[in-house]
């Protein structure tokens, strides 16, 4: 068994101690160290609330000026240790963290974890290490991590996850987005005031084409009074809210009236009528609530940043990654896209505003189950979010579908890494996708890596963005199904990939051989899922140049790619999942 040493003494000597009253996530972080010690050291350590001799105590000390936001520390004396944080929740970190440093534990996703039963470790007298975060948020809304509040918690996430007060609970801050039909129902005021709405071509309009609630007149000082009143009345009834959200609706049907248009131009973007609107009611907010922050979108016809108009000290400005490339990082200088246009951007509202938050995408919308080739990106772009001054930051994933590219568990495992450490070294990170690989596939991880290197090396001079196409799913919104011999888009950023399907599944088999378990298999056959689908839907298959037998084979591989996907709870697409769940 592996051998603990602290303080000079052997963990054997020591017992756990809470506080007589302690916070629920305190017990969890107790009850979780005594369960790791005795998997790895085979002790049994108890749980007191008297300290003896030699303990690891939790909760007890105050964690100092050095610690930030859910930052914990790790100290010792000459006999004990201590665990702390700001927060139980920071406690609660510390266990976890003194578990990975000290036990070689690892909590990978729901149902892996890494016990080490072999080795030795020593904890030092006199000890004094701190840890914060790399920004106050962290939020993903990746399937595995928005339906477990272990793994949320162990992952480190703290906005709008699932993690209730034996997890230390989240920031509390709103999940709200597209929110200014909330303080402007189009349903209440369009009918005596459409000056309240967006005028376009010429006409003032309360709904788009699709029947949606367009933009407010944001020059209108009426309106200006409406959702001010509106937003105070709101945070009076609830004063204890950190954020209110005041965000444009998710259409760009925006107001074009001359005094808006007029702004606009010399702003140089819709984004000056929005940050100068945002900045009045956020001035009146301050006024009452000088803790609130005003949070905004720089999105979509915003996203350009105002030339003229900066944000006040309380508006946290969201940006909005949507467009660029996934495959490189946004200040890659080798990428036309994303060098060209996201980077200054960022660049450009960093001066803006005193702190931004981002809204980042890593999922491919319009195709789910093939090849999303983001896992480098991540790594870039969560630094870069940090050197912009983000303190918040979303990782936008699928959060109802279990599909997402090849390695979509290792994708949210990375990024909830990332959002507490933006500064990883590619070493560091490779050591996580490595040991992940190991943990979750078996015995034949390697072959998975290998796969990757393919993946990556066969997209590197591709664009890759959330919003491309690969196939013509998109165009059957939400009717899609993959047919034997469908129209194929040529040249897509998968092409390459595709082309080389045979030596990519050959790999995925080399890991199948070795699989130990049924449930490393079926992880494979997730792997084995998103190149079928990019085989089958990305490849041409012409059926005139098929022998009948080839035919035969190849429609009852398209068939079998519907029910794989249907028995492991995939959707094509975004367009196919919000039909089917109507």
């Amino acid at each position: 068994m592996r051998k603990l040493t602290i303080c000079g003494q052997d963990i054997s000597a020591f017992c756990l101690v809470l506080k007589s009253n302690p916070d629920p996530a305190e017990r969890t972080a107790a009850h979780f160290l005594k369960r790791v010690i005795f998997k790895s050291c085979g002790v049994t350590v108890p749980i007191s609330d008297h300290p003896g001799e030699h303990g690891i105590l939790f909760g007890f000390r105050l964690p100092g000026d050095a610690v930030k936001w859910d930052g914990f520390r790790i100290s010792s004396d000459a006999d004990s240790v201590y665990l702390d944080g700001n927060l139980a929740r920071g406690t609660l970190y510390a266990a976890y963290d003194f578990a990975e440093r000290y036990l070689g534990y690892c909590y990978f996703t729901v149902h892996t974890e890494r016990f080490s039963t072999e080795g030795a470790s020593e904890v030092p007298a006199w000890l004094d290490l701190v840890e914060n975060p790399g920004f106050e948020a962290r939020r993903t809304t990746c399937f595995t991590q928005v339906h477990s509040a272990e793994l949320s918690a162990h992952d480190r996430l703290n906005d709008c996850m699932p993690t209730g007060p034996a997890y230390g609970g989240g920031l509390g801050l709103t999940s709200a987005c597209h929110s200014f039909h909330r303080y402007l129902p189009q349903e209440e005021f369009f009918a005596d005031h459409p000056e309240y709405f967006a005028e376009r071509n010429g006409v003032r309009t309360g709904l788009d084409e699709d029947g949606n609630p367009t933009q407010p007149c944001l020059t209108n000082p009426d309106v200006l009074r409406i959702v001010t009143e509106r937003v105070l009345n709101e945070l009076r009834a609830r004063p204890d809210t950190p954020i209110v959200e005041l965000s444009q609706g998710d259409n760009e049907e925006y107001c074009t009236c001359e005094k808006c248009a007029s702004v606009d131009r010399e702003e140089g973007s819709p984004s000056g009528t929005m940050l100068r609107f945002v900045n009045a009611v956020a001035e009146r907010v301050e006024e009452e609530f000088p803790n609130v922050l005003v949070r905004t979108f720089a999105y979509w016809y915003t996203r350009v940043p105002p030339k003229i108009t900066r944000a006040r000290k309380n508006v946290l400005v969201r940006y909005c990654t949507m467009h660029a490339c996934c495959r490189h990082g946004i200040d890659d200088p080798n990428c036309e896209r994303n060098y060209g246009t996201f980077y200054p951007e960022m660049l450009e509202w960093r001066k803006r505003c005193s702190q931004m938050s981002v809204w980042d995408y890593i999922t491919e919308w319009r195709a789910y189950i093939p090849p999303f080739p983001n896992l480098l990106s991540l790594r870039e772009n969560i630094r870069f979010f940090k050197e912009c001054g983000a303190i918040h930051v979303l990782c936008e994933c699928n959060s109802q579908d279990r599909a997402g590219g090849t390695t979509p568990e290792m994708k949210a495992y990375l990024a909830a890494r990332l959002l507490w450490n933006p500064d990883m070294s590619m070493e560091e990170y490779q050591r996580h996708i490595r040991e992940f690989l190991e943990a979750y596939y078996g015995p034949g991880w390697e072959y998975v890596w290998q796969y990757l290197q393919l993946e990556y090396e066969t997209t590197k001079n591709r664009h890759v963005g959330c919003m491309d196409l690969v196939d013509t799913g998109r165009f059957s919104y939400g009717h899609f199904y993959p047919a034997p011999y469908q129209e194929i888009l040529p040249d897509n950023h998968l092409t390459e990939l595709a082309s080389r399907y045979g030596e990519a599944i050959d790999l995925i088999s080399r890991a199948e051989e070795q699989a130990e378990t049924e449930e490393q298999r079926y992880r494979l056959g997730g792997i084995r899922l998103s190149l079928d689908y990019m085989e089958i839907c990305c490849s041409p298959h012409e059926k005139d140049k098929m022998t009948p037998e080839e035919q035969a084979i190849h429609e009852e591989r398209v068939k079998e790619l519907d029910r794989v996907k249907t028995a492991r709870n995939c959707h094509y697409n975004l367009s196919t999942e919000n039909h089917e769940r109507r």
